[in-house]
């Protein structure tokens, strides 16, 4: 249940002082009971007003605002204070020229627009039937506790001891209102009050009726016992009312709070009563029975109106699923060929993942005989198998690629399986491969680019721990003399002799021209100095080319590279080459910074 703010902030402090003024009032005997019994009415009189407006504006908040209730309210509680007014009056001033039954009218008047204010709030677009029904049922409760009430009290007392006009508006005031809570509970919509809201509005109703009929037929106790049963009229209706503005929101239908079905097992206690007592008449059970019957009928009625409603609305169901399935059959025919005739391999599946059919293509794929799948393959378990991982390729046994794509398959929120579309992608594949492999290898030699060492060089900083920088010599008399086919077979050598002299983690990269990088990896200087001489060794060999023996050598600086950039290391690399080319060539340096 939602913490009810405006409860817990008002209520118990009313509570509390209304019962400690009421005791204060009882035990003391110089305090008049009239008096605070006056005091506390129009206390709770400002306290219900100023409820009602706080309520009021809370409601301008709502998409649909229902704000004339609470105007119509407030003049019941106007009209409720000018009978207090009068009774007032007349208590200090019991010669007062407007008899008391006036302030017992405007009491009732305002019971009535009250009432009314209910009706406006609270009443739905229901059928007439349902009002009917809904009306008869509160008429049978209230009749039930109308004559319950009127066998006990004929027991206790003589009902003729007041004026007939004044035990008539008592009647009245209490019988509808206990009317009005019971054709709302039947009506089965309570809109913005809850189940608590409701409870306390007929409490309120219930006290009221208490106190109105016990004035009737035990004035005396009344006046000495249920002086301030008013006071407890007034809590309860602000516990009502105070109880709705923490609930303020749209409105929600509610169920029916006493099962309509019990109804007609009221006239049991009646039967009980004439089987024991057989004298008097027969008018208050044939009152009941009269409105057993015309309840039953209605019911009659409103069941042949649903079943007449229920076969109405099947065969438009029947209708309607018949035209479905003639538009799924329309559609299956239409969609059919387009299914057979895809060019791409092409399965139904079911919402559990089970081949059901299989266009031409995919036929032809999975050697199928026909577009119903009976019998899996063991090439199409495969591809099962694979769309169970919720892999996005497939490759066949032929070593074909294959993207797959799903498509679901729902009607009205419902799946009923996929189609999976096998798309041949081996020859983007493969052309891919080749695009990337130019993309990171050199057109002549066949080894890494510049771009590849840009790649590999932070992948494998940790394996290599330098780079050395390989710079030919005497291969640009080579290509004047022998031409350049006789330089890139000199280039095409070297890059083989390179990679055939490195392990499996070292690389090597082709720069552009005769220049050259390696990722090397030396445990310490001496195995770096030793490793790049063996190249400087094979490098020297005689090129043979055409009959021809071509000779290059080859000038190598090399820098450690545990932390800085490519750039920096290629640098480095750079000048320690140098430092050997100006020299005699042929050699190794290592690059250090105060050299």
């Amino acid at each position: 249940m939602l913490k009810s703010n405006y409860f817990i902030r008002w209520f118990p402090a009313m509570l509390v002082m209304s019962f400690a003024l009421m005791i204060l009032a009882t035990w003391t005997p110089s305090i008049s009971n009239r008096i605070v019994e006056q005091v506390l009415q129009y206390a709770s009189l400002g306290l219900i007003a100023y409820f009602i407006l706080t309520a009021y504006r809370k409601e301008q908040a709502l998409v649909v605002p229902r704000r004339k209730f609470w105007l119509i309210a407030l003049g019941s509680l106007v009209l409720s204070c000018i009978g207090s007014v009068l009774e007032t009056l007349h208590f200090f001033n019991p010669d007062f020229p407007v008899p008391s039954i006036y302030s017992l009218i405007l009491f009732s008047i305002s019971h009535y627009v009250f009432l009314y204010a209910i009706f406006y709030r609270i009443i739905t677009k229901r059928t007439l039937g349902q009002h009917v029904l809904a009306f008869v049922d509160a008429a049978i409760i209230v009749v039930f506790i109308g004559l319950v009430a009127f066998h006990v009290l004929n027991e206790l007392t003589n009902p003729g001891l007041q004026t007939v006009p004044y035990a008539i508006i008592v009647i009245t005031n209490t019988s509808l209102g206990l009317f009005v809570f019971f054709y709302f509970t039947f009506i089965q919509e309570t809109h913005w009050v809850s189940r608590m809201a409701l409870f306390l509005l007929f409490l309120s109703i219930f006290i009221r009726g208490i106190y109105e009929v016990s004035s009737v037929y035990f004035p005396d106790f009344s006046a000495n016992y249920l002086l301030f049963f008013p006071i407890l009229i007034r809590l309860v209706q602000s516990a009502a009312i105070l109880w709705h503005i923490d609930h303020i929101e749209e409105g929600t239908t509610r169920t029916t709070v006493i099962p309509r079905s019990w109804l007609p097992l009221l006239a049991v206690p009646l039967f009980i009563h004439y089987m024991v007592e057989r004298e008097g008449g027969k008018l208050d059970i044939f009152i009941i029975l009269v409105l057993l019957i015309i309840r039953q009928i209605l019911i009659a009625r409103q069941h042949g109106l649903i079943v007449a409603q229920l076969h109405e609305r099947n065969e438009q169901l029947a209708s309607r699923i018949e035209h479905r399935k003639q538009q799924i059959k329309d559609s299956e025919q239409q969609v059919i060929p387009l299914f057979l005739g895809h060019p791409d391999p092409m399965i139904r599946l079911d919402q559990s993942g089970t081949a059901l059919y299989a266009n031409l293509a995919a036929q032809r794929l999975f050697h199928l005989p026909d577009m119903t799948i009976e019998h899996i393959p063991r090439t199409m378990r495969h591809l099962l198998e694979t769309l169970e991982t919720d892999i996005d390729e497939y490759e066949d046994e032929q070593h074909r690629r294959y993207e797959i794509i799903d498509i679901p398959i729902q009607i009205a929120a419902t799946s009923m399986g996929r189609f999976t579309i096998l798309h041949d992608v081996t020859e983007r594949k493969l052309r891919q491969k080749r695009i990337e492999y130019h993309a990171y290898h050199d057109a002549l030699t066949s080894i890494g680019n510049r771009r590849s060492l840009e790649r590999d060089f932070s992948n494998h900083l940790l394996e290599m721990n330098y780079l050395a920088v390989v710079d030919l010599d005497g291969f640009k008399q080579v290509n004047d003399t022998y031409g350049h086919e006789a330089g890139d077979y000199v280039l095409i050598e070297v890059a083989k002799r390179l990679s055939e002299h490195t392990n499996s983690l070292e690389q090597v990269y082709r720069l552009g021209g005769d220049e050259f990088a390696i990722l090397l990896h030396a445990d310490d200087e001496l195995s770096l100095r030793r490793k790049c001489k063996s190249f400087l060794h094979f490098l020297r060999r005689p090129y043979v080319y055409k009959g021809q023996s071509l000779f290059v050598s080859a000038s190598i600086g090399v820098t450690a590279c545990h932390k800085a950039d490519l750039e920096t290391c290629l640098k480095q690399a750079d000048l320690a080459m140098y430092r050997v080319k100006h020299r005699d060539k042929n050699d190794v340096a290592l690059y250090r910074a105060d050299s």
